[in-house]
């Protein structure tokens, strides 16, 4: 199943679209599917759930911004530090996928300026 951007208004192309996965009992084999305007989407990636999950996502990073800010003392200074410490505790939390928490502290770091390594973000 491949994903359209264009399907997801206002979402940037560099969110990820994250199926989830999903059980169905019985004997007999079956697929989870969601149904919305007529297409079918695996559980996690219909636009509606997609955009759900950026605007989360988009709130989570106006929230981690004055929180990595405010712990930088903490890691004396060291941006990557406090990164991957926030990182850390925000992957604990499970509120979204992993990919989806890298994606937030890429854009945290971004928006602070912050030189962070592609290693401080590795899941």
């Amino acid at each position: 199943m491949t994903t359209d951007a264009a399907s997801y208004p206002g979402v940037p192309e560099d969110f990820p679209v994250t199926a989830i996965p999903s059980t169905i009992g019985g004997a007999h084999p079956k697929m989870s599917l969601v149904e919305e305007d007529g297409k079918f989407y695996a559980p996690g990636t219909s636009p509606s759930e997609v955009i759900a999950a950026f605007q989360m996502c988009d709130d989570l990073v106006s929230q981690m911004v004055p929180y990595c800010q405010r712990k930088l003392a903490t890691f004396g200074g060291d941006q990557e530090a406090t990164v991957k410490a926030a990182l850390k505790g925000l992957l604990a939390k499970r509120w979204c996928s992993d990919a989806q928490c890298a994606w937030i502290m890429r854009r945290v770091a971004r928006e602070l300026q912050w030189p962070v390594g592609d290693s401080a973000l590795d899941i």
